[in-house]
């Protein structure tokens, strides 16, 4: 269809507000843990907007102020659920408790919230911690970051606002890194509009997004062969929270040099010194809480060997292995068994990064990728650390992913009403069985359409 700019113009202004109607009513619908079917619907009309937006905007030459109502859209949006309670995840409260706790002179790390000797720093919120027998497993940037905005603005309200600027910032460094690649500015729609930064950074307040802010501007810089800093950016990602470490394989390949056979251009160590920044400054970070001893490490490794929740392949992987003993829920040894095989598997998709050359944002997606179908845990705020990548090389397994996780929601309707954690393997098999079809369906395409002879890589190589 022949559309005029004008006309273009007028779908994107009415799309928007189509989506800002649909967050009007989800910020009417209060607790969302007691309306997840509401939620659902709510979703039918951002979708919608969602694509209708995307559809106008694609192959279209340069519309004007455009990308100025996109962003408008983004931040009315987000400015919706800014000052509404969050009532998806609890994870909030432990970050103005850690705040609280840091902005005491106190060690996070050392002193767990049910401490005894911290009563005098209870509040009416504090109930509201969560796993308050745990120290804290948040690495030392995300502290830090605690710590600031409990200072400035010590209010869950106050919190949100910060990691809002945060998601608002990755908008720009989307924007411009879709500049450096030469890619149409619309692009940033699919991440600014996508209902996940909305739910989860303004509605729920989750601290990954400054992880990924920290991911992407050091990517960013590593277009732009700003080395040092680059380095430096991937460290504070790290230390935001652990996820990036499995893009060091991405940053690696980047620093390629640009002559050389294949050895020399994967493992010359010259060109990728400045790298060693990201362990000196992770280490210097944690040496910062050192006086913790090894309590600093036992939050993290109880989350890392007790915690599950709506995993995929995961659970295949622990089915095979597991044969609890009767009337025990759990086989311990094949769950510890179960972890290791699939963070291995990771490793080898990490390691497969830094030994193919690709693009940044196809790497990146891959490694998340293959972490989330993997892990042990996946809640919908995970997606955050993919979504940026989709607006870059979009990839409809995860684009599709994206969406599918929000259903992981009905858990919290039936935990509120019935007080058990039961997740339903129906709602997980709507979740997954399309993604893993489309992944498939991708690579019975990419097989189909490679070269299938000398002749034929000689002619598209020409």
């Amino acid at each position: 269809m022949n559309l005029t700019p004008r006309w273009r113009l007028a779908g994107l202004i009415l799309s928007g507000c189509l989506q800002l109607c649909a967050w009007g009513y989800v910020r009417h619908l209060g607790d969302l843990s007691l309306h997840i079917h509401q939620l659902w619907w709510a979703l039918v009309p951002i979708l919608a907007g969602y694509g209708l937006a995307a559809w106008l905007l694609h192959n279209a030459a340069q519309i004007p102020r455009a990308t100025l109502i996109i962003c408008a859209v983004a931040l009315c949006s987000r400015l919706i659920l800014l000052d509404t309670t969050p009532s998806l995840s609890d994870d909030i409260y432990r970050y103005l408790w850690d705040g609280r706790v840091h902005t005491a002179g106190l060690n996070p790390y050392a002193h767990a919230p049910d401490d005894e000797t911290l009563t005098r720093l209870r509040d009416d919120d504090w109930s509201r911690v969560n796993h308050p027998e745990l120290v804290t497993v948040y690495p030392p940037v995300a502290q830090w970051f605690f710590y600031g905005v409990y200072l400035l603005a010590p209010s869950v309200t106050g919190m949100k606002a910060s990691l809002v600027v945060c998601d608002l910032l990755l908008i720009l460094v989307l924007w411009r890194w879709l500049k450096a690649r030469g890619q149409q500015d619309w692009r940033v729609l699919l991440y600014a509009w996508h209902p996940l930064p909305v739910l989860e950074i303004a509605g729920n307040g989750h601290v990954d997004i400054l992880g990924v802010l920290w991911l992407c501007i050091g990517l960013l810089w590593l277009r732009h062969r700003w080395r040092l800093v680059a380095s430096w950016a991937l460290a504070a990602a790290v230390l935001s929270k652990m996820i990036p470490l499995l893009c060091v394989g991405v940053f690696w390949q980047r620093l390629a040099p640009a002559q050389g056979g294949f050895w020399r251009r994967t493992f010359n160590p010259r060109p990728r010194l400045m790298l060693i920044w990201v362990p000196v400054l992770v280490v210097a970070a944690y040496l910062v809480f050192a006086d913790a001893g090894a309590a600093m490490w036992s939050g993290l490794s109880a989350y890392a060997t007790r915690w599950r929740a709506n995993d995929s392949a995961f659970g295949v992987v622990y089915a095979l292995l597991s044969d609890p003993k009767p009337g025990w829920e759990w086989d311990d040894e094949a769950l510890l068994t179960a972890r290791w095989l699939c963070l291995g598997l990771v490793a080898l998709v990490a390691l497969g990064t830094a030994l193919r050359r690709a693009d940044a944002a196809a790497a990146c997606s891959s490694v998340l990728g293959a972490q989330l179908l993997l892990a042990p845990t996946v809640h919908p705020w995970y997606l955050l650390w993919l979504l940026p990548f989709l607006v870059l090389r979009a990839t409809p397994a995860w684009i599709a992913f994206s969406w599918l996780v929000l259903l992981a929601y009905e858990v919290h309707g039936s935990y509120r009403t019935t007080g058990v954690w039961q997740e339903s393997e129906w709602i997980r098999m709507l979740e997954y069985l399309p993604v893993y079809l489309l992944l498939l369906w991708g690579v019975w395409t990419g097989w189909r359409s490679r070269p299938r002879n000398a002749d034929a890589i000689a002619t598209s190589a020409g």
